[in-house]
């Protein structure tokens, strides 16, 4: 994959079509040769629509160009507005297969090939039934959408395992069903997976434990409709033994039941398909470096300056020594500080995390030390961040920006091992302390803003985190990472990423570091259309233009528009005054001149989140 993206120079423009199908976006890479367009399953571009024929339509690229037939489908192949049969195309023209309308665009290699695969990279497409007329309009009112489908097969498809519980409430209000299940016959009887609503008596069933006992075809799937008091539609499939999935759904359908039938046979095949995962859950992963544990979430890095970094920490892990993580904002200081912890013999104790920085200073005290009883009446006793930590350890988080007065409280603290709850008693406490920090600690002791006999007493080992741009071999895995989580968070299928948008990704300097990065790949898989890859023309515009070191001095204008030009400047200007302030927006907004509130507004009009 490395190579792919790494590898420069002008590359031969593909081609893909691009458009609505069945009100879903869709796109469709155009391979070399033959590439043919129908509603069966078997065809290059399946367009599962009503009004499609099944073999509707053949688009052949050649060196010399691409060519359009129409294969004497009954609704017909039109181009730009005219029916064809057979013609040249070029970018930019407009085909209409039956009900459906495509665009066909000119790709660039990089932007036409993956580098990361999502979780639709390897879905089964799905055509019609054979029985499906190709004459029926698109919307028929009663029919299952093609909506429904791709949602159940997004869901069948979610990583690292299928989401059961999403997909039968689905497929349950899908198909205006009472109750709906997803189950395994174990010895012949049913062991449900998931559930919606509530189920009927199915042991009481004749007809649906009739159909478990009925021994199916290796291979097969049985779907049926029983009638009785409590209607319900089955499909059942072959498996080793006596064992087999199964999906139900039970109540009167305002959809027909053969449209039924197909539904749930759909669904079972995917299911059969990805057995494994949906029984078994996959062995737990080894830990990549002995003597760590990581949180979960946290997304190992492979870079030199990864693997230099979590040697220094392995040793730290053991006994009470303070260490200060250092790093920019975004980079994970609480992750692995929550590393030193989980890997620590303080494990089984509380890990408590305070930010110096969000908490006004009249209250920070307390927050940190606590409460006494009686202070003052009607304010009552409460435990602070130290004793809540009793046992483990304190994240002592932004302590750069902590104020100097409650400073020498910490260093009492620190040294004698005990706090001074607010009008209250001396406490002892028993935890370990790692601070963190963003700000030079050094400059804020040069300029009397931090103690130095504070910062010797917290950094008994300092730890700095490397910022994203020092470490870029690491980027693919946590666009990957991320890519995973927030497709199954969305219920959206992602093909993938391709070699030009991590291309893109890689290159970029990530002021915001892992954090930004990771709101930038949820926002791409939000915007991604259901079931296409992301590509560089979905990336935040600031992420794909030249940083102002990259561009030349004065770039010469394509037009004299002052609004396009205004907001192009203030990009780069705000891009280099959050690359010089390492991602911190309030020193950024004082190097731009701003107000912290003018800077943020002016980054949310211009795109850059």
């Amino acid at each position: 994959m490395s190579a792919d993206v790494t590898d420069a120079g002008p590359q031969p423009a593909h081609y893909r079509l691009r458009g609505e199908v069945g009100g879903v976006s869709r796109s469709y890479a155009l391979r070399g040769g033959e590439n043919s367009l129908g509603s069966r399953t078997g065809n290059t571009i399946l367009l599962p629509v009503r009004g499609v024929s099944r073999r509707h339509a053949l688009l052949t690229v050649e060196p010399a160009g691409l060519t359009l037939e129409d294969l004497g489908s009954r609704n017909g192949t039109l181009v730009k507005g005219v029916r064809i049969q057979r013609t040249r195309l070029q970018p930019g023209d407009e085909i209409r297969v039956g009900p459906v309308t495509l665009r066909l665009e000119a790709v660039e290699r990089e932007d036409a090939t993956l580098a990361i695969a999502g979780n639709g990279g390897d879905l089964p497409a799905l055509g019609l039934p054979a029985g499906d007329t190709t004459a029926t309009p698109l919307d028929e009112p009663g029919h299952v959408s093609l909506g429904l489908l791709e949602g159940l097969v997004a869901r069948i498809g979610a990583s690292p395992e299928p989401d059961l519980a999403s997909l039968v409430a689905l497929l349950g209000r899908g198909l205006e069903a009472q109750s709906a299940c997803i189950f395994e016959t174990q010895r012949a009887e049913p062991v449900a997976l998931a559930t919606y609503g509530a189920l009927p008596d199915l042991a009481q069933h004749r007809g649906f434990v009739d159909l478990l006992r009925d021994a199916a075809a290796p291979g097969t799937i049985r779907a049926v409709s029983l009638g009785g008091d409590a209607p319900l539609v089955c499909a059942v499939g072959a498996g080793p033994g006596s064992e087999r999935l199964g999906v139900v759904v039970a109540g009167r359908l305002r959809f027909r039941a053969a449209e039924a039938e197909a539904v749930l046979r759909i669904v079972l095949a995917l299911l059969q398909r990805l057995r494994p995962k949906v029984l078994a859950p996959g062995p737990a992963p080894s830990p990549a470096l002995p003597g760590l544990s990581f949180p979960e979430g946290y997304v190992l890095g492979d870079s030199p300056a990864m693997r230099s970094f979590y040697a220094l920490l392995r040793p730290l892990v053991q006994g009470d020594l303070p260490v200060l993580v250092l790093g920019e904002t975004g980079v994970g200081k609480e992750f692995l500080a929550r590393t030193l912890h989980d890997s620590s013999a303080r494990r089984h104790g509380p890990f408590v995390a305070i930010n110096c920085a969000a908490i006004p200073a009249d209250l920070l005290e307390a927050e940190m030390f606590g409460i006494g009883k009686g202070i003052a009446t009607g304010v009552i006793e409460r435990r602070g961040k130290f004793q809540m930590a009793e046992g483990g350890t304190l994240l002592l988080d932004e302590i750069g920006d902590m104020p100097l007065e409650l400073q020498a409280k910490l260093l009492r603290a620190l040294q004698e091992g005990e706090i001074q709850p607010v009008g209250g008693a001396p406490t002892p406490v028993d935890i370990r302390v790692i601070a963190a920090t963003n700000s030079d600690l050094h400059l804020r002791m040069e300029e009397g803003r931090f103690r130095r006999d504070l910062y010797f007493r917290v950094a008994g080992f300092a730890l700095r985190v490397p910022p994203l741009r020092e470490r870029r071999e690491d980027v693919p895995a946590l666009v990957e990472s991320f890519l995973r989580r927030f497709a199954r968070e969305s219920g959206r299928a992602v093909r993938g990423i391709t070699v030009k948008a991590l291309r893109a990704l890689i290159e970029y300097s990530w002021p915001g570091n892992v954090r930004e990065l990771e709101h930038e790949v949820r926002r791409l898989v939000y915007l991604c259309p259901h079931g296409e890859a992301i590509d560089s023309t979905m990336i935040s515009a600031h992420v794909v233009a030249p940083g102002p070191s990259e561009g030349p001095t004065a770039p010469a204008l394509d037009n004299l528009d002052l609004g396009k030009n205004v907001d192009a400047l203030e990009r780069r200007l705000i891009a280099e005054g959050l690359a010089k302030a390492r991602g911190n927006r309030t020193r950024a907004a004082k190097l731009l001149g701003l107000s912290r509130n003018g800077l943020r507004i002016k980054m949310e009009r211009l795109g850059l989140g």
